[in-house]
C-alpha cells in the first residue's frame, strides 16, 4: 500500500472500526480523566470506551422570530493587527432553544475544555486508551482536517450509539463541528454573563493574576510545554484555557478585515486565541492566525503541536415545513419592518416596477435598489434594537439608585430633624445639611435624567419593540447575575409605555411607583 493510500484509508479503517465498538467496551472513567474541574450544570456527552465529554452552555441574546439575532462587537482596536483584527460587527444567535419558565432562551453548546488525547484516541485510534494523567493533554500535531473527521466520527458514534445524549431542535437532532469564529470569540469574551464594557476588552475579565487564567510562553507559565486541561481558572462562562495552551481551530477559512468588514478573499485555516508559545504581551481574545491547509514541504496537511480544538453542539436551521414557512413570512416582516406599509411600501413598490419592466437593465438595477433599501432597513432595525437595550439596562439601573437614594435621603433626614432640634448651630447638624443638600441634588438629577430617556424611549419606539427588547435584556440581566435589575427594567418598560399611551408626564406618580 503506497504512503498516499496509507493516510487516506487508515483514518477511514479506525472510524469502521470504531462503528462496531459496544457503548460500553471498558468501565466508566474517572471523572478528573474527562472533566478535571466539575460544575453542577456541565453537559456530558458520552464518548466510546466509557468516557465523557464535558461542555458548557452558551447563551445568545434572543430576540423573537426566526430571523431574530443580536449585533455583537469583536475584534480589538491594535493598528499593528488591524488588517486582520480591527473592531468589527458581527451577528449571532444560538441554533438551540428552549423555554425555561415559559422564557425563551437560545443558545449553543462549547466544549469546556479542549479536546484531549485520550478522547481523541477514543474516537480516531479504533482501541479504547487507558485513561491517565497524561491523556489530558490536549490532541495536538493534528491537522484541520483531522479535527473535522473527528466531529464527524464522534456525531456518528453518537447517532449509532447514544443518540438521547445529544439535544434536539424541533424534530432533529444536533451534531458536532468547529465553531465559528463568532461563536468562538463571543464565548472567549465571556458572551452574555458579561457587561458590555468587559466584553470588549483584550481578555475576559480575570481577578488575579493572568498565570492563573492563561498558559503561554515563558517561565511564569507554560514554559514552553503543552499543559494538561483544565489546571487553572477558567473564563466567565466556565471555559478552562480557552485563551493560550493550544491555538484552536474554527470552521471558516481565514479573510482578512477592510476597516470594519470581511475582506472578500479567503485563504487558510484560522486558528484562534494563542498558544503556548505565545508572549504574554500578545494575549488577547481578538488573536487569529491564518496557516495554510498543506504544507507544501512535507507534502501533506498542516499539523502542528501547537494546534488544538474544542467542539460546539450546533442544530440545523431548516427544521420543518413549518420552520420554512416561518422563515418566509419572518423575513418579509424584518424588510417591511418600521416602513408604514397601510400607506405605502417602497420595497414592494420597487419589485413591483421590477417585475412590470421589460428593460432587462432597468429590471436588475430596481432589484438593486430594492436590495440595498432592504440592507439598510435592517441594518437600522439592529442599531435601533441595541440602543433601546441600553436606554432599558440605563432606565433600570437609573431606577434602582432613585430608590436606594430615596431610602438613604430619609434616613439623613432623620438624623437631620434629630440634631436641629438638639442643638440647630453644632457641627454635627451643619453636616447632615450639607449632605441632605448634596443628596437630593444628586436624587433630582437622577430623576431627570430617568424621566428623559423614559420621554425619549415612549417616542422613538413602538410598544411591540419596547415588549422583544424588554424580554431580551431581562434574559441579559439574569445571566450575568443581576436579578435586582429586572424589576426595575420591568418598571422602567411599563412607564415608558403608558407615557406613550396617554403623553401624561406626572413625575410624582413615576417616582412613587419606583419608591414603593
Amino acid at each position: 500500500m503506497s504512503d498516499l493510500w496509507r493516510r487516506l484509508l487508515l483514518p477511514t479503517i479506525g472510524v469502521l472500526c470504531l462503528a462496531a465498538l459496544p457503548a460500553a467496551a471498558q468501565d466508566e472513567w474517572e471523572e478528573r480523566f474527562y472533566n478535571p474541574q466539575p460544575r453542577g450544570d456541565d453537559l456530558l456527552l458520552p464518548m466510546p470506551c466509557g468516557g465523557y465529554m464535558a461542555f458548557r452552555e452558551v447563551r445568545t441574546p434572543a430576540p423573537s422570530g426566526p430571523l431574530g439575532d443580536t449585533r455583537v462587537v469583536l475584534g480589538q482596536s491594535d493598528e499593528d493587527t488591524g488588517y486582520s483584527e480591527y473592531i468589527r460587527y458581527e451577528n449571532i444567535v444560538g441554533s438551540l432553544s428552549a423555554a425555561p419558565l415559559g422564557i425563551p432562551v437560545r443558545f449553543f453548546y462549547i466544549g469546556k475544555y479542549e479536546v484531549t488525547q485520550d478522547q481523541y484516541d477514543a474516537i480516531m485510534s479504533g482501541t479504547c486508551p487507558d485513561p491517565q494523567m497524561q491523556g489530558l493533554l490536549p490532541a495536538s500535531g493534528i491537522s484541520w482536517f483531522d479535527a473535522v473527521a473527528f466531529s464527524r466520527a464522534y456525531t456518528e458514534w453518537l447517532y449509532e450509539n447514544e443518540d438521547y445524549a445529544l439535544p434536539q431542535e424541533g424534530d432533529r437532532r444536533a451534531f458536532l463541528r468547529l465553531p465559528t469564529e463568532v461563536e468562538w470569540e463571543y464565548a472567549a469574551r465571556g458572551g452574555e454573563v458579561v457587561d458590555d464594557l468587559a466584553f470588549r476588552q483584550r481578555l475576559f475579565p480575570i481577578d488575579g493574576d493572568v498565570t492563573q487564567y492563561i498558559w503561554f510562553q515563558g517561565p511564569r507559565s507554560a514554559n514552553g510545554q503543552l499543559q494538561l486541561i483544565g489546571r487553572l481558572e477558567a473564563n466567565p462562562l466556565g471555559l478552562h484555557d480557552i485563551i493560550g495552551n493550544a491555538e484552536e481551530f474554527v470552521l471558516e477559512p481565514y479573510s482578512l478585515n477592510r476597516i470594519g468588514r470581511r475582506h472578500g478573499q479567503v485563504g487558510g485555516f484560522v486558528t484562534r486565541g494563542g498558544s503556548f508559545r505565545t508572549p504574554e504581551g500578545r494575549l488577547r481574545s481578538s488573536m487569529r492566525t491564518e496557516y495554510s491547509y498543506f504544507d507544501e514541504t512535507v507534502a501533506q496537511a498542516t499539523a502542528l503541536d501547537t494546534f488544538g480544538f474544542r467542539l460546539v453542539i450546533s442544530a440545523p436551521i431548516i427544521i420543518s415545513l413549518e420552520r420554512t414557512e416561518e422563515l418566509r413570512v419572518a423575513w418579509r416582516e424584518a424588510r417591511d419592518l418600521r416602513i408604514d406599509t397601510e400607506t405605502f411600501n417602497p420595497i414592494d413598490a420597487l419589485d413591483r416596477l421590477a417585475e412590470q419592466t421589460s428593460d432587462l437593465e432597468l429590471r436588475r438595477n430596481l432589484e438593486l435598489i430594492s436590495e440595498t433599501f432592504a440592507s439598510e432597513v435592517s441594518v437600522r432595525n439592529d442599531v435601533e434594537a441595541r440602543a433601546l437595550r441600553s436606554a432599558i439596562s440605563s432606565g433600570a439601573v437609573l431606577a434602582r439608585m432613585l430608590r436606594l437614594d430615596y431610602a438613604i435621603i430619609a434616613g439623613v433626614e432623620t438624623a437631620f430633624n434629630y440634631e436641629r432640634n438638639r442643638d440647630p448651630d453644632s457641627e454635627r447638624t451643619q453636616q447632615l445639611a450639607a449632605r441632605l443638600q448634596s443628596l437630593r441634588g444628586r436624587f433630582d438629577n437622577t430623576l431627570r435624567a430617568y424621566i428623559g430617556i423614559v420621554t425619549q424611549v415612549a417616542d422613538d419606539y413602538s410598544a411591540d419593540r419596547h415588549r422583544n427588547e424588554l424580554a431580551v435584556q431581562v434574559d441579559s440581566f439574569r445571566q450575568r447575575g443581576l436579578e435586582s435589575l429586572v424589576e426595575f427594567a420591568e418598571l422602567f418598560t411599563e412607564q415608558a409605555l403608558a407615557y406613550q399611551v396617554d403623553q401624561d408626564l406626572d413625575a410624582d406618580g413615576l417616582l412613587e411607583r419606583i419608591i414603593e
